[in-house]
């Protein structure tokens, strides 16, 4: 008899699992994918063909990982209008698979975990690749991703102040009140260029596609994780930015399809061998990341399926210790 699955929802997700501690554990599975133990077929992206073109979208992405001895498979839509229905923008669910019999071992919700697997890698890029004298940080973008980009990446660096712009201010307001005490910094909502002008760190976490973060505005010996929606046409950071930065990607060959070079190289502005690696080939010593204090580094985060599978475990571990969700036998 196959045994029951999980299921959990966002709620609970959010009441019992610790961004801090899946950071390390998406380092670990950064370095790991690296060695080659891993598998990771191809992220598949459609447009859904309803409403205006460019507007619908949905995605599958899985994964296998040694370490967690797990299989995860998510899917993702995004609808460009959902803000005027009352509805999400994004929505995702996860299924988690024993490797070995196909069992299904979980179903959740999938929006908090992309969040928090995706700012966990936001907070290893600053990790690996910030100057250890970093003591300021912007984050751009206040949705469910930048609030989790301000937890995680205050948990691997100590910082004096943060930044934080949305283009609507008064949600930016709300998140730096909900979230000042809690990180013990005091958050000042601040436009896109002071916020930058002034950061060490700098975190995009927004859908945007023209860019938000100017060339100019950045300083020497900053650090960028660029952490956006990953579609061909998305783009935060101003084409003349990039030549400017020593690049750096989760995974080098989706991030030239998807991520924030992707139009740079299609206009010629930067070549297909414009990443200098991978950043588990940073945490693996395998690739030098920052050369020196005024080097500018970015961190090209695009989401790859390992990344799922690891937060993944992380929470069906917890559910299990804690007997989180309800139990449900499909067969």
């Amino acid at each position: 008899m196959a045994r029951e699955a999980i299921l959990l929802t966002r709620q609970d997700i959010a009441a019992n699992i610790d961004i801090a501690a899946a950071v390390p554990a998406i380092e670990e599975a950064l370095g790991a994918f690296e060695k080659g133990e891993d598998y990771l077929p191809p992220k598949t992206i459609l447009e859904i063909p309803v409403g205006e073109p460019g507007t619908a979208y949905a995605a599958c992405i899985s994964g296998y990982t040694k370490t967690t001895n797990l299989m995860s498979m998510k899917i993702g839509h995004e609808r460009t209008h959902n803000h005027a229905r009352g509805l999400p923008t994004t929505e995702a669910w996860v299924m988690v698979f024993e490797p070995e019999t196909g069992e299904l071992l979980m179903i959740c919700d999938g929006t908090l975990p992309t969040m928090l697997r995706t700012a966990a890698a936001a907070a290893v890029g600053a990790k690996q690749l910030a100057r250890e004298d970093a003591h300021t940080l912007a984050v751009i973008g206040a949705g469910q991703l930048g609030r989790q980009c301000l937890r995680a990446v205050t948990a691997v660096r100590r910082f004096e102040t943060i930044y934080l712009h949305d283009a609507v201010a008064d949600f930016a307001e709300s998140v730096a009140g909900d979230l000042s005490e809690e990180l013990a910094v005091p958050i000042e909502v601040a436009d896109a260029e002071t916020a930058a002008c002034n950061a060490d760190v700098i975190v995009t976490a927004t859908n945007s596609r023209e860019p938000i973060i100017m060339s100019d505005w950045v300083r020497p010996g900053t650090h960028l994780s660029c952490m956006g929606t990953d579609l061909a046409d998305k783009i935060e950071c101003e084409m003349a930015l990039l030549p400017r930065c020593r690049l750096f990607a989760d995974k080098v060959e989706h991030a030239l399809l998807r991520g924030e070079v992707s139009q740079a190289v299609a206009a010629g502005v930067l070549d297909e061998n414009c990443y200098l690696g991978s950043l588990g080939q940073i945490i693996n010593g395998d690739v030098t990341g920052r050369s020196s204090n005024d080097d500018i580094t970015l961190f090209d985060g695009v989401g790859i399926g390992i990344q799922d599978t690891t937060i993944g475990k992380t929470i069906y571990d917890q559910a299990q210790a804690k007997g989180l969700g309800m139990r449900l036998a499909f067969s």
